[in-house]
């Protein structure tokens, strides 16, 4: 009892480290593309309760659902009114969810293990890094996650709530993001290879004792119900859950490659490991592979691993394989995508640290593991607050990905500058243009102003539009500036004539910026 009562206490503790790492200056770094959508359609759904699920784009419904506590608890009446801290906060909550839910599997992998498992997430720079992201990604690590959690809680008591709650985590897996098909892939591999391996060793296997097929039943029936009612945007739109079976589609050509996001099949691996660009720090998790290939290796060739239930430390370690084989092997891939796999391999590290430590016999031999421990967490909390804070929007960071320039936010000081001139009888209408509406996350920046993505029926006072595009000759609108959208995308802004001159007034009367 007093040892469970240490490790809930020391772990608490490493969830608020966790959440130290992941809560500061949330609205400093400029909007992601991505994250801006993504925003764009929470606000939607909060300001007019609308939502219909895309199955070309923008993944399943769970974030912006799980968005609205942050609107009322904020306060932000409106789209808006918020701010980036509001939708931030969301995958902040989930990332630090991810180090408690250790809670469940502490006896599956014991508890130093889980401990240490706990640290490296919380440390983990990627993991920071896209925990302060408004994407899916963090939230789908967490529900899956959970899923393996209450499996192997269920594996271990046989209780029907276990078996409906490991539904649900599937359940809210699938209204999360697609690619959640990779995992049940992974999983269903893994529990294969696992029995394989039994009876390769000599060992009987019957699933009878394991799983009962009327809870199975009852699980995978709560997993379609949850599915179902997030997809139907809860029953108001009953194509959502075809369509979110007809998405594989779309998403089966995307992952064969024809796109700007195709990469070798080492990229992620390599990130990983290893990362240095031209004048900027060298980035690595390296000491995250190398902890989970030593847990890999030791629960696969012993039976009784030190410290750890053999059964869960396997079947993770045959997931993550499988997962990150294909992660791997699939063309189409961005950086956050990796996250999925890495916190299997996250949770295989904290097994590989404790059998560090329990190999070291010697007293003196394990205070030199343990300093090499602390010293590898260390080096990874240093990356974290490099990643997350000084190189948050740097190209020379590898887990910035086709980010947003800063100067985006001149941009908009000007468009609020115009606002201040503008006439107070005609409303600021802005028409916003680009090819492939390339111009996300302005919309997310102009959302106070009334944005028109054509010139009819409105006449704008602004024209924001990509470099490639120009305002017809005759139009009675002058250039103010060109600003970058992304290293290789920039805008141009135009003002209405008398309007510009009202702004040059107004900036020449402000005093100077320090």
């Amino acid at each position: 009892m007093k040892r469970h009562l240490v490790f809930s206490i020391v772990l608490v503790l490493v969830a608020a480290g966790a959440l130290a790492f992941r809560l500061p200056r949330l609205s400093e770094r400029v909007m992601h593309g991505d994250e801006a959508n993504q925003a764009f359609k929470a606000g939607l759904l909060h300001d007019r309760g609308l939502y219909h699920y895309d199955p070309h784009e923008h993944h399943g419904p769970t974030l912006y659902y799980l968005t609205l506590p942050s609107f009322w608890l904020s306060g932000a009446d409106s789209f808006p009114e918020s701010n980036e801290n509001h939708y931030r906060i969301v995958p902040v909550v989930f990332g630090v969810g991810v180090v408690l839910l250790l809670f469940l599997v502490a006896d599956g992998l014991g508890r130093p293990a889980a401990l240490c498992a706990g640290v490296l997430a919380a440390v983990s720079p990627a993991m920071v890094f896209y925990s302060r992201y408004y994407i899916q990604e963090m939230l789908l690590v967490f529900f899956t996650f959970g899923a393996i959690a209450s499996g192997w809680r269920y594996a271990s008591t046989r209780k029907l709530r276990w078996a409906l709650l490991a539904g649900a985590f599937l359940g809210l897996m699938h209204a999360t993001k697609e690619t959640c098909a990779f995992a049940y892939v992974a999983m269903a591999l893994a529990v294969a290879a696992k029995v394989g391996w039994r009876r390769w060793r000599g060992y009987p296997v019957k699933l009878r004792s394991v799983v009962n097929w009327r809870h199975l039943l009852a699980g995978l029936a709560v997993a379609a119900a949850v599915s179902f009612v997030f997809f139907s945007s809860f029953f108001t739109h009953w194509r959502g859950p075809l369509d979110s079976v007809m998405a594989y589609v779309n998403y089966l050509n995307r992952s064969g490659g024809a796109e700007i996001h195709v990469h070798p099949w080492h990229y992620y691996l390599k990130m990983l490991l290893y990362t240095h660009y031209a004048r900027g720090p060298w980035w690595s998790e390296a000491f995250i592979l190398g902890l989970a290939a030593v847990g890999f290796v030791a629960v696969m060739l012993r039976d009784a691993v030190p410290g750890t239930t053999t059964p869960l430390a396997r079947f993770i370690a045959f997931y993550t394989l499988f997962l990150t084989a294909i992660y791997c092997v699939i063309p189409y891939k961005t950086p956050w995508c990796m996250l999925s796999f890495l916190h299997g391999m996250i949770l295989l590290a904290g097994v590989g640290a404790v059998v560090l430590v329990h190999v070291a016999r010697k007293l003196p031999l394990r205070i030199a593991v343990g300093v090499l421990l602390a010293a590898g967490a260390v080096q990874l909390a240093d990356k974290a607050y490099l990643a997350s804070f000084r190189f948050a929007t740097d190209i020379r960071n590898p887990y910035v990905y086709a980010h947003t320039s800063p100067d985006l936010l001149n941009l908009v000081r000007q468009v609020d500058q115009f606002a201040e001139v503008a006439p107070h009888d005609e409303p600021l209408f802005i028409q916003l243009a680009a090819p492939d509406a390339d111009y996300w996350p302005l919309p997310f920046y102009l959302r106070r102003y009334p944005v028109v993505y054509a010139p009819e029926p409105y006449k704008p006072l602004l024209i924001v539009v990509h470099e490639d595009i120009e305002p017809k000759p005759g139009e009675p609108y002058e250039f103010v500036g060109l600003h970058g959208l992304r290293p290789t995308v920039r805008m141009w802004l135009y003002a209405r004539a008398d309007l510009k001159r009202k702004w040059e007034d107004y900036v020449a009367s402000l005093p100077p910026r320090h």
